[in-house]
């Protein structure tokens, strides 16, 4: 992605308090080394199971309404094959995918959706991962 100068993730968003609907913006490098960080940091705990701060995460402040905990991904009524899995990934905010996009995902990556949800959430921020920085897993 930085070899085709995409430095910067867009993704639509919601504020659950006020409603708002825009466009966030991700710096690539800086949430890839954020999610670097704390693979590196957690590793010996995760043991194939996605950590809480994947599973329920603290949401976004909204900077116009000043509500914390409160951006959520939109989501509804979007198609699956159209879901921005990149954005997240680098927004943390997976665990917002409704079941259905869930098992969208592990069929178009060659995955069994069995397990509890700690362990899909795990496989799948693990596969996001390995496709975006491959040399993490070499």
């Amino acid at each position: 992605l930085l070899q085709n100068d995409i430095r910067i993730i867009k993704g639509r968003v919601k504020c659950k308090k006020c409603q708002q609907e825009f466009e966030m913006l991700l710096d690539l490098e800086e949430k890839v080394s954020t999610l670097r960080e704390f693979v590196d940091r957690e590793r010996e705990t995760l043991r194939d199971r996605a950590p809480r701060a994947w599973i329920k995460p603290e949401l976004p402040k909204y900077s116009k309404c000043g509500k914390e905990n409160c951006i959520k991904p939109i989501l509804k009524d979007i198609k699956k094959k159209a879901i921005n899995w990149l954005f997240l990934l680098l927004s943390q905010l997976l665990s917002s995918c409704t079941i259905d996009q869930l098992k969208y995902f592990y069929k178009h990556t060659n995955n069994r959706p069995t397990g509890a949800k700690d362990h899909l959430h795990y496989l799948i921020y693990m596969s996001l991962l390995k496709h975006l920085v491959p040399e993490w897993f070499a």
